[in-house]
């Protein structure tokens, strides 16, 4: 069984409910392209499991 990756994930967004002194604590985290399967540049690639906060 493969395991999934664990790091550290910078969170420069203060009003997402799981930013914790600029870390992304979601249990998950999920990366979109803005359009489609692909992203040119990071502008493209949209952090869907941001969840606005009571910040």
């Amino acid at each position: 069984m493969s395991q999934h990756p664990k790091m550290e994930v910078m969170c420069h967004v203060n009003n997402c409910k799981f930013n914790e002194k600029q870390y992304c604590f979601a249990p998950k985290i999920e990366v979109n392209a803005r359009n489609g399967n692909a992203a040119s540049t990071s502008d493209e690639a949209l952090c869907s499991t941001f969840v606005s906060g009571t910040k």
